[in-house]
């Protein structure tokens, strides 16, 4: 099966504007990619202008490479079945599906395929080389216990775990969902000593207090975050 993906943002404005084409070929045991990101509309606005936003002269990305079979199963039947219509009242992004089939049109639940999609391009850095896997350490502190752990997933393998215990790709994203409940805008802590949930969301041993930060619904949000560490 082979799809040929379009999107494109409509109200983001330079320098954030982009645009992309995924040209996917789904084979038994690989996902063949052509990728080409382009970012829009920069010429309406200065290099200093994009350069204060953190990007360069030229951000746009061209990758051609394949997945392994995890993306295969991840993906095939569900653009296989996607529901495409016409014309779409999503403002915000355009997103055309084309099958070798000749089934063409924009997506329906634009936005879930945007947050899905987004997963491939992140694969796809990583695959490249260009963004790392996902590691977080947290730590618990509970009197005179600590507890600690460390968080790793993989979007090129679709992989997670949980000090190196394998967990379900599906109960990685509930709890780096829940993790981010917080913003992580505190002043971070090298050695926590205090009780609570502590975060270090990049590795580096900089920690944030999550029960300080998640509002009125942390003791809830923390239970399960421990539950799924703690396996």
């Amino acid at each position: 099966m082979n799809v040929k993906v379009s999107y494109q943002t409509l109200q983001l404005p330079p320098p954030f504007a982009f645009a992309y084409t995924l040209n996917l070929t789904f084979n038994e045991e690989s996902l063949d990619i052509q990728y080409e990101l382009e970012f829009m509309n920069r010429e309406q606005i200065t290099l200093e202008e994009i350069e204060e936003e953190g990007y360069s002269e030229n951000d746009d990305f061209i990758w051609q490479g394949s997945l392994g079979k995890e993306w295969v199963d991840n993906l095939r039947d569900d653009l296989d079945q996607i529901e495409l219509e016409d014309e779409s009242e999503d403002f915000n992004i355009y997103l055309h599906v084309e099958f070798d089939d000749e089934r063409e049109g924009l997506a329906v639940l634009a936005e879930d395929w945007d947050f899905r999609l987004q997963e491939l391009i992140q694969a796809i850095y990583e695959r490249a080389g260009l963004e790392a896997k996902l590691i977080m350490k947290l730590m618990h502190i509970n009197g005179s216990e600590r507890a600690i752990y460390q968080l790793e997933g993989s979007f090129e393998h679709l992989s997670g775990s949980v000090n190196n215990k394998p967990i379900e790709w599906e109960a990685l994203h509930e709890l780096v969902e829940d993790i981010y409940t917080i913003d992580f805008d505190e002043e971070p802590i090298e050695k926590p000593n205090k009780d609570g949930l502590w975060i270090d969301p990049d590795g580096s041993g900089q920690y944030q207090l999550f029960d300080k930060q998640a509002g009125p619904k942390s003791i809830e949000i923390k239970s399960r975050i421990l539950a799924k560490l703690r396996g």
